[in-house]
């Protein structure tokens, strides 16, 4: 048989093509369950120091977002990365907890193209991470050592007799009259300072509670800055503390403030709760049962009462209750209830999802102008779910009495203390600590004598109250914002004299938490 010039030309291209594929090396099932070799982590980074320009302000706290990168090989190909990530939160603050072992750890998987992950870190906090591969046929490459990024302290984390700007501390010479920076104790091993130096700078012994950790001098025959790290082998609890031991006239600049905290036991480390804002079980939903019932349940009732509570309990806290009711066509089974947490100065921070047959829970805002809110849904056997609720909250006031107001005196009106404030002579006030707040519920005294009050939000008016009337008394007033506002809240008076009581922060309750509820 004669072959055209055309079938030669196909009978070659085909014969080519079988051998390429006869000489190809082939990945079947069977190879790739019979790979043993485990893939390898060639390399990791995560830059260890955050300075304060790293630091973004989200609208309610500073956060940073840096980069834990890494690359990976496998004679195979790496088909995922697990990444295992730690928290640690350098005071605290989120909660007025002071030794949590952690507050975030947990592992995640991504693809086997993913060589990057930015994690947030607050201010104060410390995350740590390290990644493992995974190839197709399950080897996995041991765990690369841990790689830890410090977010330094700003605003959030600075005793109120402090006048920071961000994350720089000024401090003259008085000695242990002023000379707490963090708001509450510090779980650490030592810190690492940033500090100004020159001509006019002095020297500041440093410590971690009672424990002394070092003297640091800032002196200098020229403007400059330089670090200094001060650690012990153990770890310490206590507030972090600077005493300036120079005179007067010297003055003692951080411009840069990161605790250090022990990261030999991260392996092992578990998430940890203070005792008074113990975490509930999630728990576990029971399995749906088979049904053709398609019905979702409704909650017919729920509050979170009081909403502004005023007394303290016998146990010397304030008291919130949350609680709800639903109906089914069947039955309701159980609940899901998300709870957010905001401290004062702060937008929410925290946040879960918990599964419960309770058809109630109790919590003690305590904190001054922490918010608790609650949001709830109801489930069947058959797994149908009611729609959320919406968010209810229950608000701890900033008193008169509670050591948050800069006079430190305040006068007596019918037997209650009220912040005071004139026109002439000239008197105003304000909180040592900076709050968070969309709007505020005042209460202020009234009476033919007084006069009108502007009240503030940092550099931002809230509103003015007339407080005159023709007969002493009192009066709740709610002054509001289009937006968020941080800063210490600050008492003027316009005319006459004014007289301010308990003051309830109100948050956006609209904003989602930093760890997303469900």
């Amino acid at each position: 048989m004669t072959l055209t010039p055309r079938s030669r030309l196909r009978l070659c291209v085909a014969t080519a093509v079988a051998v390429l594929a006869a000489l190809a090396p082939v990945t079947s099932a069977s190879a790739i369950t019979a790979d043993t070799t485990a893939p390898k982590i060639t390399s990791t980074s995560y830059k260890q120091w955050l300075v304060p320009g790293d630091m973004k302000w989200r609208g309610a706290f500073w956060s940073a977002t840096p980069g834990y990168t890494w690359s990976s090989s496998d004679n195979v190909g790496v088909a995922s990365h697990e990444v295992e990530t730690w928290i640690g939160n350098g005071t605290g603050s989120r909660l007025g907890a002071s030794t949590w072992p952690s507050i975030a750890k947990y592992v995640r998987t991504y693809s086997g193209s993913r060589r990057s992950l930015h994690t947030g870190i607050g201010e104060g906090e410390q995350s740590c991470q390290r990644v493992r591969a995974k190839d197709a046929a399950g080897n996995r490459s041991p765990w690369s050592a841990w790689k830890c990024s410090y977010a330094p302290f700003g605003e959030e984390a600075v005793d109120g007799a402090w006048d920071p700007t961000s994350f720089s501390f000024k401090l003259r010479n008085t000695g242990a009259a002023n000379d707490r920076i963090s708001t509450v104790p510090v779980r650490a091993t030592g810190v690492r300072i940033r500090v100004a130096t020159g001509p006019s700078r002095g020297r500041a012994k440093v410590y971690i509670g009672s424990t002394y950790l070092g003297t640091v001098s800032a002196a200098a025959k020229r403007s400059g800055s330089k670090y200094v790290t001060l650690r012990k082998a153990s770890t310490l609890t206590g507030r972090i503390r600077v005493r300036t031991t120079s005179s007067s006239s010297k003055s003692f600049l951080l411009t840069g403030l990161w605790g250090i905290r022990p990261t030999s036991g991260l392996s092992s480390a578990h998430i940890g709760y203070p005792a008074s804002h113990a975490e509930p079980d999630p728990g576990n939903p029971p399995a749906p049962v088979d049904s053709s019932d398609s019905v979702s349940p409704r909650i017919t009732s729920f509050s979170v009462t009081p909403a502004w509570p005023s007394k303290r309990g016998s146990n010397g806290m304030y008291r919130a209750v949350a609680t709800w009711a639903a109906s089914d066509n069947v039955k309701v089974t159980g609940y899901l209830y998300q709870e957010k947490i905001a401290a004062g100065g702060t937008s929410f921070f925290v946040g879960g999802t918990t599964y419960t047959t309770a058809t109630s829970q109790t919590r003690s805002p305590d904190f001054t102008g922490e918010t608790t809110c609650f949001r709830v849904r109801a489930r069947d056997a058959a797994g149908n779910v009611s729609p959320w609720t919406g968010w209810k909250c229950s608000t701890a006031p900033i008193t008169v009495t509670g050591g948050r107001w800069a006079s430190g005196g305040f006068p007596a009106i019918a037997g209650a203390a009220w912040v005071y404030a004139s026109a002439s002579p000239r008197v105003t006030d304000q909180t040592t600590d900076r709050f968070t707040a969309r709007s505020l519920r005042i209460k202020v005294h009234t009476g033919p004598n007084h006069g009108k009050v502007k009240i503030y939000v940092g550099g931002t008016h809230f509103g003015t109250i007339n407080t005159y009337a023709r007969t002493n008394g009192s009066k709740w007033v709610v002054l509001g914002h289009d937006r968020e506002v941080r800063g210490r809240i600050r008492v003027v008076a316009a005319t006459k004299k004014v007289y301010v009581g308990a003051i309830y922060l109100v948050k956006d309750t609209r904003k989602a938490v930093r760890s997303e509820v469900g």
